[in-house]
């Protein structure tokens, strides 16, 4: 303890400065980790799909219980008026934040706390990266200053923008692994629904049975089933399998199933016609990726390959004419 207040007295300000962006950092970056780790384990999805299940049932009640209450009308100062427009627009930003987090997979309730805790700290580390920087690096000591009240602005900026950045890559991974194992799983969803199982119970099967395979559609599947069993609506609970997935081929399932149900077509011909859809729409990518190779390969081809070839070719004649000068 005699050593660390030692050290602590002792430090000059851009030491202590930069223990302190460590600290920052390190603890970022674990809150990032852990935000980030993806757990596939079965007990922690079956718990979080009873937390899901609870949290619906509890919502569904106070919903009930504010209907039965008569609303009573009495008039609004502007400034009452302005505070429920800001709050409503709060409110708004913090379900637009909410459901951005979820298509990235983090659904739990402290998701949007920290991902707040980390867009509000980020500008901050950003600031103090510029300033260790600037003190470790002795050519940027003799930089104006204008340029460096521009760096400083320019980390700041980095760093509110970073952890944006980061979830939309999230969001931009777990949309492709839905749409790589969407069509999969149309094909159980036929072989459910023609064997006679209900939509939910399709659900929660073909959530099963692709629980290794393909987890995250998996997951949303699951969340999915559970909601159809407590909502009152069923398109309300299809409705929030397309938000909290924000894929265009989840869109056009719901979109189908909605349709589905209000002119009495049969589930499994919907599916059936879904899963070709989508697996001609997989085949048509890969042909893309295909036809575009030749054209990415033509930038190799004139960088590396060719100058070797012209030197193989050319390379004796230039020799030999050489040498007759």
């Amino acid at each position: 303890m005699n050593a660390i207040a030692n050290f602590f007295a002792n430090a000059t300000s851009t030491e202590l400065t930069t223990l302190g962006a460590m600290v920052i950092i390190m603890v970022a970056m674990f809150v990032v980790w852990v935000s980030l780790i993806e757990r596939d384990h079965l007990a922690n999805r079956m718990k979080e799909m009873t937390a899901h299940k609870e949290n619906l049932m509890r919502r569904e009640r106070a919903s009930q219980a504010k209907t039965s209450v008569r609303r009573e009308f009495q008039t609004v100062s502007l400034f009452n008026r302005l505070g429920s427009n800001l709050r409503r627009a709060q409110s708004e930003q913090s379900n637009k934040t909410r459901r951005f987090l979820s298509q990235a997979g983090w659904r739990s309730t402290e998701a949007l706390g920290i991902y707040i805790f980390i867009s509000a700290i980020m500008p901050l580390v950003g600031v103090i990266m510029a300033f260790v920087l600037y003190n470790m690096v002795p050519a940027l000591h003799e930089k104006p200053q204008f340029l460096k009240m521009a760096g400083l602005v320019g980390f700041a900026i980095l760093g509110f923008k970073l952890p944006e950045w980061v979830v939309g890559w999230v969001v931009k991974k777990r949309k492709e692994k839905l749409d790589r194992a969407l069509p999969d799983a149309l094909d159980l969803m036929v072989v459910c629904t023609e064997a006679g199982l209900g939509l939910d119970a399709a659900f929660q099967r073909v959530s099963g049975e692709i629980g290794h395979s393909h987890p995250v559609l998996a997951d949303e599947l699951m969340l999915t089933s559970v909601e159809l069993n407590i909502l009152p609506r069923r398109q309300e609970a299809l409705d929030n399998m397309m938000h909290r997935t924000g894929t265009p081929a989840i869109e056009s399932v719901v979109n189908t199933l909605g349709q589905t149900e209000r002119y009495g077509t049969p589930l499994g011909q919907s599916f059936r016609v879904l899963a070709s859809d989508f697996r001609e729409q997989r085949m048509l990518k890969a042909e893309a990726k295909a036809a575009r190779l030749p054209a990415i390969l033509t930038v190799p081809l004139v960088v590396f390959i060719l100058p070797s070839l012209f030197a193989v070719l050319l390379g004796p004649a230039v020799i030999k004419s050489l040498n007759a000068f």
